[in-house]
């Protein structure tokens, strides 16, 4: 089985930003040689993309996507489409085909709503990472036992619902994007004190002194892009997860992590779009890759409890401690 080395070796750790108890260290290096594509916000505003329910009754785990644009569309893994009969997020990244109409798989983020409020959707944040982490892990499992990238729609609900009620957020239909609205004080907070650092096309980010989730994209110019977008769900995680007692971030463990996630083993899966959906799991980390023309477009890597112990009524874990990759075992 493949592994991503050839994708995270040329990536450095840079000096960690931090605000509050979230701390985001910037991964940079050469460029991969992929393809060129839109992201789906540019996509939409240019009116090159329109993404809408797949008929008057609509499906929830799938959204139609019509491109006329002339190059590809990337829409990322946990990216909120906001609108139509309820708020989705995609289940993985999706590279769509030139001028192409491509069924999107997406799961529900607004479970007391099925109605029209808009004919079509537009472009939300990226979801907290806790939230993706989850839904990663489902859609492995369902890759494995019937070949499509379905989530656990009941898990989803479960995290929206305790992502509500961390925040002290309150929404009539249960809808993540209620959070956002009324926490845009403190998310901005974060969004100010958290600058894009120049060249980086990746980020290490951790809660406190854990570990949450690796995001890397082809081109710095991507992560530039979906910045805000990103750290506004890295924000809601942190904000969740705001404990007293929590010891400052070390930046001992970043190149650590990328030294363990070129070794994991990873299996491949059609991807919807272009290319193909990379899934891996090993005993303390999982994710996925979107691998198209030899280039890894977009990379996000997540911590595991190989315990299975259950999150604390807080939401906590002991969490797993990243150890140095000559003492685990290559990823199964």
């Amino acid at each position: 089985m493949p592994t991503l080395e050839p994708f995270v070796t040329p990536l450095k750790a840079g000096d960690p930003l931090t605000h509050a108890n979230l701390t985001l260290v910037p991964l940079a290096g050469e460029e991969g040689h992929g393809p060129d594509y839109l992201l789906a916000a540019e996509a939409l505003d240019a009116g090159l993309l329109t993404v809408t329910e797949t008929s008057e009754s609509g499906t929830v785990p799938e959204l139609l996507a019509t491109s006329t644009a002339e190059t590809p569309i990337l829409l990322l893994d946990g990216e909120e489409l906001v609108g139509a009969k309820q708020n989705r997020i995609l289940n993985t990244g999706v590279l769509l085909p030139p001028t192409s109409k491509t069924r999107i798989p997406v799961s529900c983020v607004e479970q007391g709503r099925w109605r029209h409020v808009a004919p079509d959707f537009k472009t939300g944040t990226v979801s907290p990472s806790r939230m993706r982490a989850r839904k990663s892990r489902d859609v492995h499992c369902s890759l494995r036992a019937c070949g499509r990238p379905q989530s656990d729609q009941a898990g989803v609900w479960d995290e929206v619902e305790a992502e509500l009620g961390r925040l002290g957020a309150a929404s009539p239909t249960m809808a993540m994007h209620d959070a956002i609205r009324q926490r845009e004080g403190d998310l901005d907070a974060f969004l100010q004190g958290l600058a894009y650092p120049a060249e980086a096309r990746g980020v290490f980010v951790a809660i406190g002194n854990r570990f949450a989730v690796v995001d890397v994209f082809d081109k710095a110019a991507t992560l530039r892009k979906v910045w805000p977008r990103l750290v506004t769900g890295y924000a809601l995680d942190a904000l969740g997860r705001r404990r007293p007692e929590d010891a400052a971030f070390e930046p001992k463990g970043p190149q650590a992590v990328l030294e363990w996630l070129g070794q994991v083993a990873c299996e491949p899966y059609p991807s919807p779009g272009l290319g193909e959906d990379w899934r891996f799991e090993a005993d303390d980390l999982a994710g996925h890759a979107l691998v198209a023309d030899r280039a890894c477009v977009a990379l996000s890597a997540f911590p595991t409890d190989p315990a299975g112990r259950r999150s604390q009524p807080d939401g906590e874990t002991d969490g797993p401690r990243i150890q140095p990759p000559s003492r685990r075992r290559r990823g199964r």
